[in-house]
């Protein structure tokens, strides 16, 4: 199993999001370390969406609407609803969190984040199907929008979450 390469890849970068409905569409985010990728996908109207979140709270910033999962997860499910996707049907997984960066006990950075973002779904009556959060190595993930497979690559390995 590898990740794709594909001209229908589309990327989250750090803070971004990505919708589709198209179903050969890749939404791949590269090189999580202890940023979040939050995938949801909704097997019915086959919309899937991959969030990269940067840090556990922060001011909105319409630049970056998905920096910090405090003020910018209901920007991205409000998106996915927007787009025909029913939040109590969808598989959410998660993959990240990993504790890159560990100064003088840590800034725990990687962890707050995971806290953070299935405390924010709790809140709002979700909460993850998978994750493979935690760690202390980077990872790239891909969400397949036509069958909501979720791929983790990491330094050695490809494996479906």
């Amino acid at each position: 199993m590898t990740l794709t390469a594909s001209p229908n890849l589309l990327v989250a970068g750090i803070g971004e999001m990505i919708v589709s409905s198209s179903p050969d569409a890749h939404l791949v985010a590269y090189g999580l370390g202890s940023c979040i990728a939050l995938a949801v996908w909704d097997p019915r109207v086959k919309v899937a969406g991959l969030a990269h979140f940067m840090l556990p709270s922060g001011a909105a910033n319409s630049a970056s609407p998905v920096k910090f999962i405090d003020t910018g997860i209901d920007t991205f499910l409000r998106t996915l609803e927007a787009r025909g996707a029913v939040l109590g049907r969808s598989t959410l997984k998660a993959a990240g969190a990993a504790a890159m960066l560990t100064v003088g006990g840590g800034l725990a950075i990687g962890k707050r984040n995971s806290e953070a973002v299935q405390q924010a779904l709790a809140d709002r009556g979700l909460k993850l199907n998978a994750s493979a959060l935690g760690g202390n190595a980077g990872r790239t993930v891909q969400l397949e929008v036509a069958d909501g497979r979720f791929l983790i690559k990491s330094l050695s390995s490809v494996a479906e979450l």
